[in-house]
């Protein structure tokens, strides 16, 4: 199955760039969308198939090179600041194993799971998935693991709860009064209550901060937020992330347009 969809994401690349030497604008494009979701179903991993988009059609090379055990992760040379990231597409858990590990694994296993679960989501780390993780092992047939997944949730609300009024900086209390919100834990009138908190903080943080725009994409669900972040910030996460959305509703004008400002991203080394 993977050699099959090697060889037609092969046959969409070259016949996306014979379509866009004829000009022929909106077929490329569409073509290019059509690989996006092939990279996808090759790599499990909307942040690699973003990159893979980023470089396209360079792309290619990484589905016939004999990857094996390695990641994307690898060929990439990608420098993330020290401070906090909001938008960090990893996981120290590759998809894949989790979601087998949640269906066939030992008791001792989704133990494992948890605890790793509890430290992604306190550090931001791809934190709406992982709660999706930890959902499902709270109604694991077995009693131990249901049991330690019901304390993993109690200690991220005991968490977030103490760490954000400690929060002195307004850059890092913006930033875990967010990761605590996409946890989802929070519900009616004190959700409503902490996003208002959170539209508040944001008058706090500087118009060229990466983490003001990310946050109100998340409030506003408006990917024009992100676009806004990147001409202010020229931060390309937030660029990669708009492009996203773009392909996702299958807006490939607009998706054509900002693939030319590709070569200036210069999301990889040779």
């Amino acid at each position: 199955m993977r050699k099959f969809l090697v060889a037609l994401n092969l046959l969409t690349v070259i016949s996306s760039l014979i379509l866009l030497v004829y000009e022929l604008i909106r077929l490329s494009v569409g073509l290019i969308a059509v690989s996006a979701v092939l990279f996808y179903f090759n790599f499990e991993s909307f942040s690699e198939t973003i990159l893979l988009v980023l470089i396209y059609p360079f792309s290619w090379f990484f589905l016939v090179v004999p990857l094996k055990s390695k990641r994307l992760g690898d060929f990439f040379k990608l420098e993330l600041p020290s401070e906090i990231r909001t938008n960090v597409e990893e996981d120290v858990l590759s998809t894949l194993p989790i979601k087998a590990i949640l269906a066939v694994g030992s008791i001792e296993e989704k133990k494992k799971v948890v605890r790793d679960i509890v430290r992604n989501v306190i550090s931001g780390l791809n934190v709406e998935q992982n709660m999706k993780y930890l959902r499902t092992l709270l109604r694991d047939p077995h009693m131990d693991v249901a049991l330690r997944a019901t304390m993993a949730l109690e200690e991220i609300e005991n968490h977030f709860d103490r760490t954000i009024a400690l929060r002195a900086n307004p850059k890092d209390f913006c930033a875990h009064l967010y990761f605590y919100l996409k946890t989802d834990i929070p519900k009616g009138t004190l959700r409503e209550d902490l996003e208002g908190i959170l539209r508040q903080s944001l008058e706090h943080l500087s118009e060229h901060e990466p983490l003001r725009y990310e946050v109100l994409y998340y409030l506003t669900k408006d990917e024009q937020q992100l676009l806004l972040g990147y001409e202010k910030t020229h931060d390309r996460e937030l660029l990669a992330r708009y492009l996203f959305e773009k392909l996702r509703k299958r807006d490939y004008q607009t998706l054509a347009r900002y693939l030319s400002e590709v070569s200036d991203l210069k999301l990889f080394l040779p």
